[in-house]
């Protein structure tokens, strides 16, 4: 067939049927990719109405008109007077900074408790132990607390030798500062709690080992390991 010579008729209208399904499914498409985008641009930036972080604010020492003075920082109450830290309440009323640069170590600065140990001491590292302590490292030292019975990597154990020849100072550092997967308490724990807390940890150990021989054995086996 010649460039100068027609298509039949029938043909013709066989291509132009063709050409013109290609073309209204593109569209299709096309329509479909705009309105996933637009859902889905508005299903990820819609935010509630009521949400703090969308609400109206003032920046420092921007002008108001909710005040008289048209201040928006407002000027403390008639006599307030400041207060030394050293009188004011401790953590976590007040910031305890400590000297040196972000995230500078605060290391016990002797080897052994600096602190009587008396009942009432025990009694109260026994009181903040159970709750700060006792979650992850079980009511007994063990290493086994509540939620690393729900998965939580497992803390040795207080009773075994490495921590029960360590000096109370490690106890205090890793209180302090924090270790592996423990975070620091520092922002929790009083420095004299942390201290009261070590007592009542080696009156755990030596109460083990005077009384249960046993359960000391089962709690020396290595963190994970069920006795």
């Amino acid at each position: 067939m010649s460039e100068h010579e027609e298509y039949p008729v029938e043909f013709r209208g066989e291509q132009r049927n063709v050409d013109q399904s290609g073309a209204f499914l593109l569209i299709l498409i096309v329509i479909a990719l705009l309105v996933a985008g637009i859902w889905g641009i508005a299903l990820f930036s819609w935010r509630p109405r009521a949400n703090m972080e969308r609400q109206p604010y003032y920046r420092p020492y921007e002008p108001s008109q909710i005040f008289v003075d048209g201040m928006s920082e407002r000027p403390l109450s008639s006599g307030v007077v400041p207060r030394p830290k050293d009188q004011s309440p401790g953590i976590p009323y007040v910031a305890v900074r400590t000297p040196g640069p972000a995230h500078y170590p605060v290391l016990a600065k002797t080897t052994t408790a600096p602190i009587a140990i008396t009942q009432q001491v025990i009694e109260r590292g026994q009181e903040m132990f159970n709750i700060y302590c006792s979650v992850c490292h079980g009511a007994t030292g063990d290493g086994r607390g509540m939620i690393v019975q729900r998965g939580f990597y497992p803390p040795p154990s207080f009773h075994i030798d490495r921590l029960r020849k360590a000096p109370d100072s490690h106890f205090f550092d890793v209180i302090t500062n924090g270790y592996g997967t423990m975070f620091d308490y520092s922002d929790r724990v009083a420095p004299e709690d942390r201290w009261k807390i070590i007592a009542y940890i080696r009156a755990l150990q030596m109460g083990v080992e005077k009384h249960e021989p046993q359960i000391q054995r089962n709690m020396q086996k290595p963190a994970g390991v069920r006795p």
